[in-house]
């Protein structure tokens, strides 16, 4: 063949190619075809230094040869890849303890087509250091000038120069990934942000309260000179890092797509780390979440590059800022439930870069041909066909993703994804629909219904009074990681159970359906309130988030008032606090569409009020208002469109986020479900936003169980994921649009029509969604002022001593983790995660003023040591302030801050910032102080004589200046002394609160 049609045929290819931006010329996971050009040198594989891939290739010298030469073939394939560039990359480590190391490079080239016949060599000019180095060859003419069926071997010289002489080589180094490249095509660049080489950064990171601890190693490196250990404690249910983002590294960091992290699994662990997370959080005032990616990575043992794609705000940070990167690992046992790790595992560096992402266009044209045309049958269907399809899809995830076993659905479409309760509530309610329409026969269906029943009335489902856990395993109901005893996830599961239970009347489901509601102790989940708690953890009791405000709480309200067995007041329901937007609906301030849905899926609030609203109308002005943000925000974002809209909590490009029609609660994605789910709504808006979400992006959101969970064109983002919740929402709001079916179910239920009567519902047609009356009274609460009272009886006497015996009938004023102080480098509290709350009390006698407090935490950090006396604010601890002067004394501020336990077990407690700093010992040395641990966190007793706060003779009536602040940590590895404090709690949940008396509450002394 003539050599002008190989240059043809190399101009082809370097078309084709030029979109990549290396080829692979040896990956050196195998050395059998390498030779040593009679230098002696041998060669094996090494898995513990390697920079791509699985192994590299370890050249040991033969400590003879002036040069140490590794050659092998070139042709076919790697003759293809070396074809149309211009330069070759070949890494190359050498460790730090080698006396002596290659420092020059040489490479040689020759056809060996016919023959041998020398073609050229070069020198690299690279300057070696320990560590990887990537050794840089500028190839000339003459080696770029090859035949494609032809044959070359090329000699890589390594060699130790001294002056002009070669010095022979002893130890033994690494070679990996030799690339070909073309100089003059962009090139991805690769930053390291941590390079996890020395002590010093190592010693910067933390480990998120995991207990995890990190070591620097020698032995193993994929970038740098060395890799870090990461030691898992054995008990958390994931080990993390967390790492400061802050300096010169936010620019290294900003614009990019792509976040890699070199990890190494040794073969012999039992438990390998195989879910990667990466989340993200901006600290530079407070503490604020950015967003969070898993990874798809499909680890193995040995060396792997965990990728994690960013886009949003995760990778257009703010110059200047401050973040926290936390990176989570986590493993699976044999039955595919998370397990702690507890064999150490290695990570070696944290990189970025940015690649090139497909087009929108690429996308589309990449999307299988039988979804396109799928898309295309669906858009031609009348609007009755087609919501008979999407429901047909929804109903499917709920059949096929179950566990036949025991009922159980998965809470997302992943592997290793737990169940949700929810979700299985809202397959409970699928059933019926699914019979209905002619999906499956009444038999399946009632086989299926009677299954899951048996197994949470059997007990097989982990929970507890009647409740049970947010998220439980697939196959042994077994709880699924840190997840809480979850109220309104159970008022789900109920719901759902209530509702098949009514579809199979006279059956044992409608039994199990009954006993299953008869068993929920909603007295328990008020925990002495006056409103439901959100849930409950065995480790440290109720979370302190509350059902207190307008939201989806609505259902589990109905459902307490009603039930059976164990119902609460009707009264509840008025202390749900109800914001009004505009005097037209009731609201909640993030916009977060789902929770006005939820509630109207099974109560039938059409043509009913209580005296704050129609609930049903409620919900339609609010989805007209998601609608309508979207609009208007429709330059803003690509995204939105007149016929794309429904912003609602949801999977992101940062992750799930509960996103909402508010600024500032939105990035352009929308998730097709809350538009959809809105149809006995806006029919309208929701008709027109399925054809509109079909016709501009059908294939890239539709699929098995028809619409994705979420997309977000502005950042060329497609899930490709469903949620359980998310098709439950979709095919009940459509079965309600299309026959009412769920509603009919539900509300037949006598304890449902029960509560709803005892909450004061009316029938009555409106156009209204908030009643005339609440419009006035809302108004005239925002206009009302409130004061922080706290009310302190007089009794005889207290014995200091950390128990609550002589406080039992006290009244207690509670610190919510609503409360939240705002401060530069603290961070609000995770409510559904989260528990940090406190009760207080006062009292008085004729000499002294009493208070208490007692604390929930569900982990207490003692790090500070007898001699630290202070050191309160940099840990679990909490603060008294009193203003004595509104009680006309000239005494001064008293401020007094308690450390619950230092770590000899001893309380201490120290005036501060007030009129007479110092430990109590010097400064107030009659005061009395004591702590005592709980199961749920510690209780705090004190008293203060009233001649500290210049008060002579107390009275009833007499007022002091008060606040009372929690601060709090949950770092269990803190060392002594460490600053760890993340939170801040106060009565007075105010900036710099106990700088400003003028914003404290008061305490009033009673007889």
């Amino acid at each position: 063949m003539k050599k002008v049609t190989y240059l043809l045929m190399a101009v082809v290819l370097l078309f084709s190619l030029s979109i990549f931006s290396q080829s692979l010329i040896h990956s050196f996971e195998y050395t059998h075809d390498l030779n040593n050009d009679n230098s002696g040198s041998t060669f094996e594989l090494s898995e513990r230094f390697v920079y791509e891939g699985k192994y590299s290739a370890i050249i040991v010298p033969s400590g003879e040869s002036a040069e140490t030469k590794m050659a092998f073939e070139l042709s076919g394939e790697r003759l293809n890849n070396w074809l149309g560039n211009d330069t070759l990359r070949l890494a190359v480590y050498t460790k730090p303890v080698t006396s002596l190391k290659p420092n020059k490079f040489f490479l040689g080239m020759a056809d060996v087509t016919e023959g041998w016949k020398w073609v050229d060599g070069i020198f690299s000019e690279t300057e070696p250091k320990d560590g990887w180095n990537i050794v840089e060859y500028k190839l000339n003419d003459k080696m770029k000038d090859v035949i494609l069926d032809g044959k070359y071997m090329l000699y890589f010289s390594f060699m130790h120069t001294q002056g002009v002489t070669n010095i022979p080589l002893k130890d033994p180094f690494y070679v990996d990934n030799l690339i070909a490249l073309n100089s003059e095509e962009p090139e991805i660049e690769r930053i390291y942000i941590w390079s996890m080489d020395s002590e010093e950064e190592i010693g910067t990171f933390g480990n998120d309260n995991t207990g995890a601890k990190f070591e620097l190693v020698k032995d193993l490196a994929a970038e740098g000179l060395y890799a870090m250990k990461v030691i898992p404690d054995g008990e958390a249910i994931e080990a993390k890092i967390a790492i400061e983002l802050s300096g010169e590294k936010v620019p290294l960091w900003m614009g990019r797509n792509e976040v890699t992290m070199n990890v190494y699994i040794p073969k012999e662990n039992k438990i390998k780390p195989t879910m990667y997370f990466l989340g993200m959080a901006d600290v530079t005032s407070g503490w604020e979440w950015v967003g969070g990616v898993f990874s798809d990575t499909q680890v193995s043992p040995g060396w792997n590059k965990v990728k994690f794609e960013i886009a949003g705000n995760m990778s257009n940070l703010v110059e200047g800022n401050k973040y926290m990167i936390y990176l989570a690992f986590a493993g699976f046992n044999e039955n595919n439930v998370k397990t702690p790790l507890y064999e150490p595992f290695y990570v070696d560096g944290i990189f970025v870069e940015k690649s090139s992402k497909p087009t929108f266009e690429e996308l589309l044209a990449m999307a299988p041909s039988n979804i396109k045309e799928e898309v295309q049958t669906l858009l031609e269907l009348d609007d009755e066909a087609l919501l008979e399809e999407i429901q047909k899809r929804a109903f499917l995830y709920f059949w096929n993703e179950a566990n036949p076993q025991n009922g159980l659905i998965k809470d997302r479409s992943t592997n290793n994804s737990p169940a949700s309760i929810a979700a299985v509530g809202m397959g409970l309610c699928a059933i019926p629909i699914g019979i209905e329409r002619h999906w499956i026969s009444y038999e399946q269906g009632y086989e299926r219904v009677l299954t899951t029943l048996k197994t949470f009335v059997e007990g097989k489902v982990e929970g507890l009074n009647g409740f049970f856990y947010h998220f439980v395993d697939m196959n042994d109901g077994k709880r699924a990681g840190n997840s809480e005893i979850s109220s309104i996830d159970t008022a789900i599961l109920i719901a759902g159970a209530l509702t098949s239970g009514a579809y199979f009347k006279d059956t044992e489901v409608e039994i199990l359906a009954n006993k299953l509601y008869e068993n929920v102790n909603w007295q328990w989940m008020l925990n002495g309130e006056d409103t439901l708690s959100m849930g409950f953890k065995p480790e440290a009791g109720f979370l302190g988030a509350r059902w207190d405000s307008f939201n989806e709480g609505l259902l589990a309200y109905v459902l307490a008032i009603g039930s059976p067995t164990y119902p609460i007041s009707p009264d509840s329901w008025d202390k749900i606090f109800r914001p009004v937007k505009n005097d037209t609906y009731i609201y909640l301030p993030q916009e977060t569409l789902f929770v006005y849905q939820y509630p109207n899926i099974w109560i039938d609030f059409r043509d009913k009020e209580d005296k704050y609203a129609n609930y049903f109308n409620n919900a339609e002005a609010a989805t007209r208002y998601n609608w309508l943000f979207a609009v208007q925000n429709r330059f803003k974002y690509e995204t939105y469109d007149m016929d794309i809209w429904g912003l609602s909590a949801s999977d992101g490009p940062n992750g799930y986020k509960a996103y909402g029609a508010v600024d500032g609660n939105h990035d352009g994605t929308v998730a097709p479900y809350a538009s959809i789910s809105s149809i006995p709504f806006t029919y309208d808006l929701s008709m027109n936003a399925i054809r509109g979400m079909l016709s501009k992006y059908g294939p890239l959101v539709w699929g098995e169980y028809g619409f994705y969970s979420a997309f977000n064109v502005d950042e060329i983002w497609f899930s490709d994921q469903y949620i359980g919740i998310d098709q439950g929402d979709i095919i009940l709001m459509i079965e309600n649009y299309r026959s009412g079916l769920i509603w009919n179910l539900f509300m037949n239920n006598e304890n449902i029509q029960r509560a709803l009567d005892e909450i004061g519902f009316v029938n009555k047609e409106s156009d209204y969604a908030v009643t005339p009356w609440y419009v006035e009274e809302y108004k005239r609460l925002l206009t009302s002022s409130e004061e922080k009272l706290a009310e302190a009886p007089k009794i005889s006497h207290v014995m200091i001593d950390g128990k609550l015996t002589e406080w039992e009938n006290i009244p207690r004023y509670s610190v919510t983790e609503d409360m939240n102080v705002p401060a530069g480098g603290i961070k609000p509290i995770d409510k559904k995660a989260q528990i940090l709350h406190s009760y207080f009390s006062v009292a008085w006698d004729d000499e002294n003023l009493y208070i208490s407090a007692d604390v929930y935490d569900e982990y207490v950090v003692i790090n500070i040591t007898p001699d630290d006396v202070g050191g309160y604010y940099r840990t679990d601890s909490v603060e008294f302030y009193i203003n004595p002067s509104i009680a006309g004394s000239n005494a001064g501020l008293f401020k007094i801050a308690i450390l619950p336990f230092d770590t000899e077990g001893n309380v201490q407690a120290v005036r501060h910032e007030d009129a007479n700093p110092g430990p109590i010992s010097k400064s107030a040395s009659k005061v009395e102080v004591a702590s005592n641990r709980t199961d749920y966190g510690y209780i705090i007793e004190l008293k203060i004589p009233f001649e500290y706060l210049g008060i002579t003779n107390p009275q009833p009536n007499l007022k002091l200046g008060f606040s009372y602040t929690i601060h709090n940590s949950n770092k269990k590895d803190a060392s002594l002394g460490e600053y760890v404090r993340e939170n801040i709690i106060s009565w007075n949940p105010l900036p710099d609160i106990w700088a400003n008396p003028q914003n404290w509450g008061t305490i009033e002394l009673k007889e």
